[in-house]
């Protein structure tokens, strides 16, 4: 039997929450739809509560030994059988209209390769804990791919002969794999869109790997970061210093450098990456607006000078917000 959609849940060590992500995903608004749920070797019985949950739709799948996340991405994905693949989290929650929102904007936009959403951030408890801010212009969403990922991965969903044209899910990353597969998407210039839609809930606890693996994942989101940024630019020291010092927190050789040797740094890597001053001082405010260990009298001046050349001209609801946001952490 064929399927319009088929929805790939890999399964880890979520015993605590997947029944409500099992129980969210029963609900779907949608007809034609299957779920493959993959585990990869879970200790917690897991798996034994996804063969408890039998379903015509469901398709459970375990892996003989933990081969990792990007691994049981791809084997599920190759065993579908349909034209559209939509991602989840097992420790996620999904809203009811959110794979028909995307199938209906993918089915009435051929140029378009895949469609993502909001999402907001739950405790254990289910309990909203962060109303997340997401961005949904396309130029603003290419800028982002040379700091972090702009999408929620677990909102996706996507074409899967495009999928397969890429070439999947790279196998050398272990926990960025999402951002490294929309960079190839925006790379091969193959058009996305985040809709102004709440799709999922996506849940925070200590025993997720994104929590127990911080340190490597910003390893590997800086090669990912480093490599977008090579494809517009030539590397130099400078620039490897500075991404190294806004996605580490730290770097000797930035850090010791003068405030006005810092400023040009930036200035330098936005007039190369960027062709106009809305996206420099979009890039900016994406910067500055995370914690971390700038000067303040520094963000000031950069800011500042990048509304200026804007002409103060700033009508972008979401730069406004991170421009606030960003004089916010100066303050503070």
């Amino acid at each position: 039997m064929s399927f319009k959609v088929t929805i790939i849940v890999p399964v880890f060590n979520t015993a605590n929450y997947l029944h409500r992500c099992i129980e969210s995903i029963k609900k779907i608004n949608f007809q034609s739809y299957q779920v493959i749920f993959i585990d990869n070797c879970s200790s917690d019985g897991s798996y034994e509560i996804l063969k408890r949950n039998r379903n015509k739709r469901f398709k459970i799948l375990k892996n003989k030994k933990n081969y990792g996340q990007t691994y049981s991405l791809n084997k599920a994905i190759r065993l579908s059988n349909s034209p559209f693949i939509a991602i989840m989290d097992s420790d996620d929650i999904c809203l009811k209209n959110r794979i028909k929102y995307s199938y209906d904007f993918l089915s009435n936009n051929s140029k378009f390769a895949l469609v993502a959403g909001k999402s907001n951030t739950i405790n254990e408890n289910d309990q909203i804990i962060n109303f997340r801010r997401f961005t949904f212009k396309l130029n603003l969403i290419n800028c982002r791919i040379f700091l972090d990922n702009p999408i929620s991965h677990t909102t996706i969903m996507f074409r899967k002969k495009i999928f397969k044209r890429l070439g999947g899910y790279s196998q050398k990353y272990k926990y960025t794999q999402d951002f490294d597969l929309l960079s190839r998407f925006l790379k091969n210039n193959y058009k996305i869109k985040v809709l102004n839609k709440h799709f999922t809930l996506v849940r925070k606890h200590k025993k997720q790997q994104s929590f127990k693996n911080k340190e490597k994942q910003d390893k590997e989101r800086y090669e990912i970061v480093i490599r977008n940024i090579q494809r517009k630019t030539k590397l130099s020291k400078n620039i490897i210093s500075l991404m190294k010092f806004v996605i580490f927190k730290k770097n000797k050789y930035f850090q010791k450098l003068s405030f006005k040797k810092q400023a040009d740094i930036i200035d330098n890597i936005l007039k190369k990456l960027f062709s106009s001053n809305i996206e420099r001082l979009y890039y900016c405010t994406l910067i500055f607006s995370q914690n971390n260990n700038f000067n303040s009298i520094l963000k000031f001046k950069i800011l500042l000078k990048y509304i200026k050349l804007n002409k103060f001209l700033i009508l972008d609801r979401e730069i406004l917000l991170r421009i606030l946001k960003s004089f916010l952490r100066i303050i503070i």
